[in-house]
């Protein structure tokens, strides 16, 4: 096995372009081809680092990227001189490890192509190495300080936090995989629901499963499956870098890794596995995929939190034949309560889900609700478990 420090690797690729340049004269070279162009900048809009920039700091930060090729079974090593790049895989497989200063390995991923490779921020890089091995022949896409600076100008403090909170997060998916261990008994699963969106379903899911946490720190994993906007990364500050969605192109061996490597983890504990990070993926989100993940997750988790939001899709009734607890999110509104029935009636009626496992939360979201307590459970005809007040 082969192994280079990064820095040179840049260096070759520069001079490269170079000789490209000098041969070519003015003209485009087929690096810098639009057809090039427009595939870096795709790449850069579908990262969650570069997604807000406009197209015009999009197209000269693309212009900037550098090439790097990496045969199959070869290694690229990044030390702290290497630091300071951002990289994308461009096509082909390759299997990123990050080793603490002892060599031990803390995190591996496998990287498909468009992914962002986090790599150790300048503040920690003297204390991480990090080696990407390609599995196939693979291209890089790699961005230095000084391409950096150059294409995003004032916009660079922006991404260098984005930056520095992905590897944060990167750091605490380590230490929550070391916590994990497998489990004989399947963690239960809690399913939050509501048939009126904006009730604050995901709100309470988030606070639900960051109080779990407390108890069972790096234990607890939150599955957004809200369609077709799932926020609950966002509500978190955290940053989703993948999905089921993306977890389900994996072969079947790496499917687990995958999945694993696309939670994000929260300071407090919690895990967050988004469902889609596009609307358009939502239709990928089966009955059989989201079994698939909650059979595999179930297995190193305590605690499993699903924001079902409104969804009855496949994926949410998939979650709900299999979660110990329902909860069913209630606004105390007027317009809530046909909607609330009917649902409260499919999942007694049809999917014979029995009332002691489903539980009634009214959320008050206002300070004068025009429906109070002992009316909404006349409408129902069932006691409230909960009442969440209004806090302003």
């Amino acid at each position: 096995m082969n192994a280079r420090e990064v820095p040179e690797t840049l260096q070759r690729a520069r001079e490269e372009e170079s000789h490209q340049v000098a041969a070519g004269g003015s003209g485009p070279t087929g690096e810098q081809a639009p057809s090039a162009l427009q595939m870096r900048m795709r790449i850069l809009e579908m990262s969650a680092v570069f997604s807000e920039l406009n197209d015009g700091i999009l197209r000269a930060v693309a212009r900037r990227m550098r090439p790097v090729s990496l045969t199959a079974r070869d290694t690229l090593r990044l030390s702290g001189q290497g630091g300071d790049v951002v990289m994308f895989l461009a096509s082909g497989q390759v299997e990123e490890s990050v080793t603490d200063p002892k060599g031990k390995v803390l995190l591996t991923r496998r990287r498909a192509p468009g992914d962002l490779v986090i790599l150790p921020v300048p503040r920690t890089a003297d204390r991480y190495v990090t080696s990407i091995y390609g599995l196939v022949d693979s291209v890089l896409l790699t961005l230095d300080r000084d391409g950096l600076l150059e294409g995003l100008g004032p916009n660079l403090e922006k991404v260098a936090v984005t930056l520095d909170k992905l590897w944060d997060q990167e750091l605490t998916a380590a230490a929550a995989i070391e916590a994990q261990t497998a489990s004989k008994t399947g963690a239960p699963v809690v399913a939050f629901f509501s048939a009126k969106g904006g009730a604050g379903t995901t709100t309470l899911a988030i606070n639900t499963a960051a109080a779990l946490a407390r108890k069972f720190p790096r234990q607890v994993l939150l599955i957004d499956l809200a369609a077709p906007f799932g926020h609950a990364a966002l509500f978190a500050d955290l940053i989703a870098t993948g999905s089921i969605a993306s977890a389900s192109k994996a072969s079947q061996v790496d499917f687990e890794g995958v999945l694993r490597g696309n939670i994000v983890n929260h300071r407090t504990g919690m895990g967050v596995l988004p469902g889609t990070l596009r609307p358009e993926e939502v239709d990928t989100l089966t009955g059989e995929l989201t079994g698939r993940v909650l059979d595999v997750v179930v297995a190193w988790q305590k605690v499993i939190v699903v924001d079902l939001g409104t969804s009855l899709g496949e994926a949410g009734l998939a979650v709900i034949e299999r979660a110990e607890c329902l909860v069913v999110v209630l606004p105390p509104e007027i317009a809530a309560m046909t909607d609330a029935r009917r649902a409260l009636a499919i999942f007694r009626d049809i999917m014979n889900v029995p009332d002691n496992r489903m539980e009634l939360v009214l959320n008050q979201r206002t300070p004068h609700p025009p429906l109070d307590r002992a009316a909404i459970e006349s409408i129902l005809g069932r006691k409230m478990s909960v009442v969440v007040g209004f806090d302003d």
